[in-house]
């Protein structure tokens, strides 16, 4: 997920996010932050399902900080930037590195190293049982016909 290094997430709310990286035979850890985004219920049904979760999901389980109409999402983002923007840089940062040593106490780094590895571990497992391709090829042939049925007139 490319939003959970960023320190403050707002969607709009017909946003959906999803973690699909399990359909190409892989799980998507290469920045594991599920169980803490998510907690772990919630981290495996959208890690093992693949299944798209709504803004208001998200936002529900910690994900998201805000969610806001499309037409406002640029207003408000600007609104929220300028409440962080009146405080003093130095107090930011070390409220933010408080926050952050929290996380990482709970084994944030330790859990991220190996799933990064068990990530790389399934690339290459995948790639020796799929004729050197990255990705599986169930997968391919499903998204292929998906694609094929789409374009076709009916």
């Amino acid at each position: 997920m490319l939003i959970w290094p960023c320190d403050f997430v707002i969607a709009s709310d017909d946003a959906t996010f999803q973690d699909n990286t399990m359909y190409m035979g892989i799980p998507g850890v290469e920045y594991f932050a599920h169980v803490w985004e998510l907690g772990i219920r919630k981290a495996k049904e959208f890690l093992l399902t693949g299944q798209p979760i709504t803004a208001e999901e998200a936002q529900a389980a910690g994900m998201v900080n805000r969610v806001v109409p499309r037409d406002e999402l640029e207003e408000a983002t600007l609104a929220f930037a300028r409440t962080l923007s009146d405080k003093p840089s130095f107090a930011l940062k070390l409220g933010k590195d408080a926050i952050n040593a929290a996380f990482h106490a709970q084994g944030f780094e330790n859990v991220q190293r190996s799933a990064f590895n068990a990530h790389h571990l399934a690339h290459t497992h995948y790639r020796l049982h799929q004729d050197g391709s990255f990705i599986d090829r169930e997968f391919m042939r499903n998204f292929q016909s998906k694609k094929k049925s789409e374009l076709s007139p009916t």
